[in-house]
């Protein structure tokens, strides 16, 4: 079952300790890993579903934890959730709103073997920040991290956005958009319903604050 948990980053997620706090007075540190020029692995160098002994589970962790995939577009579907046209789909709405608005907002999707699950909330925010989401002058990326092994989903997003969604809304669209797919296992439908509520929410603050 999905459980429902609201902290400073929200996210969704079972059997996880409160580490939000830890992210919150961690951010130096990260901050410090997004000036450094860290350079990202291959796709090809990423191994999906593939059963390992415990030692070489860790790892492999470790490897990805250090030197991240690359990102490959705004939707990186390490997990295998979607078909070719639902990824575009989904492509093409967040590259319409980033014209629009220039926030970033990125769509990841990784298995267990990637990151462990006591670690799934830093791992969204060392991609928000090593990936470098969002314009550099306004720090307003966002990544929307799934994991269906875990079931889990988490939102990162940088200080640039705070006033357009807050900590609630997130929760509030997640619950209402996310969760009653995810538990059906329509992983895209929900995604889409996610991304859609986001934006719907920003829009409404984007365009009153940008009137001509």
């Amino acid at each position: 079952m999905y459980s429902r948990r609201l902290f400073i980053y929200f996210y969704i997620c079972p059997h996880q300790t409160n580490r939000s706090m830890k992210i919150f007075f961690t951010c130096l540190f990260f901050l410090s890993l997004f000036a450094t020029n860290v350079e990202g692995q291959n796709v090809s160098n990423y191994y999906p579903s593939r059963t390992m002994t415990p030692s070489e589970l860790s790892a492999y962790r470790k490897s990805l934890w250090d030197t991240l995939p690359a990102a490959i577009g705004w939707v990186d579907d390490f997990e295998g959730l979607f078909d070719k046209t639902q990824e575009d789909s989904l492509e093409t709405i967040i590259t319409n709103f980033e014209k629009k608005t220039t926030m970033e907002i990125m769509i990841v999707t990784v298995d267990s073997n990637m990151v462990a699950e006591d670690q799934f909330q830093e791992f969204t925010y060392r991609l928000l920040k090593i990936w470098r989401i969002g314009k550099i002058n306004k720090s307003n990326g966002m990544v929307i991290c799934i994991c269906k092994d875990y079931k889990c989903i988490y939102i990162s997003s940088d200080f640039g956005l705070d006033n357009y969604m807050s900590d609630y809304d997130k929760y509030k669209i997640v619950s209402k958009s996310a969760l009653p797919y995810f538990k059906k296992n329509h992983y895209f439908t929900g995604t889409l319903a996610t991304l859609n509520a986001i934006l719907e929410k920003i829009n409404k603050k984007w365009s009153r604050y940008n009137k001509t």
